[in-house]
């Protein structure tokens, strides 16, 4: 279900945007690179969850209901396993928020390795291709409800001084929904871990920085679809 929700909101924001005349050709063009590879990892979740769900029910024995020591060793010794292989199903936070779309056309590359792809553990970031995590702010709303969907594309500014009129004019030639929210909140910058950090309509990471690329025409062009190569500094 999580997956089918996910292509849905995927394919949703870039055909509105086709349909809207701004997005480019490699918008539609990315849908199967990005959703295809989180479905392959969904279904290795599941068949993660599965094979442990199998494991502890195995672990039934005749008489596990009966007042012996046979059937006290039987019980304790389902309650270890299950302890142990259902949580797969249950835990898997890192499956359900630690996914990334990776070798996307409409995200900007880095150099360094990205998170690692772990089914249980989530641990929050900001690398290009994640969903941006749930951070609340002072004033007790949460960023989701501040960028996104009915937004267009957001660049969060956490230090003021930074000028990002160019990026702007950027998605304006192509006639792409933008803004820029600053933050003054410190806990966001410490989760997020840089001054600027730019989310499609979809809460994903396009790119991250803590100064604008000397070429922002083409960071608008990468992440509306329009084929130019994007070159990370450094």
């Amino acid at each position: 279900m999580n997956t089918g929700c996910g292509d849905a909101i995927d394919l949703s924001w870039k055909l509105a945007a086709t349909l809207a005349g701004w997005g480019g050709p490699d918008l539609l063009e990315s849908y199967e690179i990005e959703r295809r590879q989180v479905g392959e990892r969904n279904v290795a979740a599941a068949r993660f969850a599965s094979a442990g769900r199998r494991k502890w029910r195995s672990m039934w024995r005749p008489g596990i209901h009966d007042n012996t020591p046979e059937g006290a060793e039987a019980r304790a010794n389902l309650v270890r396993v299950a302890d142990v292989e259902q949580r797969k199903s249950n835990e898997m936070v890192g499956a359900e928020l630690g996914y990334r779309y990776v070798g996307s056309p409409l995200i900007a590359p880095e150099a360094s390795e990205g998170p690692e792809h772990n089914f249980i553990d989530y641990v929050p970031s900001t690398y290009p291709g994640v969903r941006l995590p749930h951070v609340w702010l002072g004033d007790g709303t949460a960023v989701q409800d501040r960028v996104g969907y009915g937004h267009g594309y957001t660049l969060l500014r956490f230090a003021g001084e930074h000028d990002t009129a160019a990026l702007g004019r950027a998605f304006a030639a192509y006639g792409a929904p933008y803004g820029v929210l600053d933050l003054p909140d410190q806990r966001a910058r410490d989760v997020y871990g840089y001054d600027l950090v730019l989310v499609r309509p979809d809460l994903h990471v396009v790119w991250r920085g803590n100064a604008l690329p000397d070429d922002p025409e083409r960071l608008a062009a990468l992440a509306t679809g329009h084929s130019l190569p994007f070159r990370s500094p450094g």
